[in-house]
């Protein structure tokens, strides 16, 4: 197996494990089972204030949070499947980039929006 093989299966199985968290964090914040912790979910201020807040932003951010985590997916099906050359990965791989942050950012949105209906506690 070349060098570049091995770059490229390692690239595939990168951008499974991160879509693969991401649709996960997506799907326990829009069933309400991803509790306040230090590592993992959308914690930004209005969220972290308490958890209801918490909750209500992430149950609001859930379909974007998840949406993000498809573009990694797909690339990694690209990347495996069609063995594209060291440029064509660095062009997926902005794409894949901007593809994130777009859902990221939307998400980030619609929790913050939603953590700020909760009341203070």
């Amino acid at each position: 197996m070349s060098a570049i093989d091995r770059s490229r299966d390692s690239s595939a199985v990168g951008l499974t494990v991160a879509g693969t968290v991401m649709v996960a964090i997506g799907r326990l914040a829009a069933a309400g089972r991803l509790p306040r912790n230090p590592v993992a979910g959308i914690r930004i201020p209005s969220t972290m204030r308490n958890d209801a807040a918490w909750k209500a932003g992430h149950r609001a951010g859930a379909p974007a949070l998840t949406a993000a985590g498809f573009g990694p997916l797909a690339a990694a099906v690209l990347v495996a499947t069609t063995h594209p050359n060291l440029r064509a990965r660095a062009v997926l791989k902005r794409i894949d980039t901007g593809w994130v942050l777009a859902w990221l950012a939307l998400a980030t949105a619609q929790a913050s929006r939603a953590a700020r209906t909760q009341q203070p506690t």
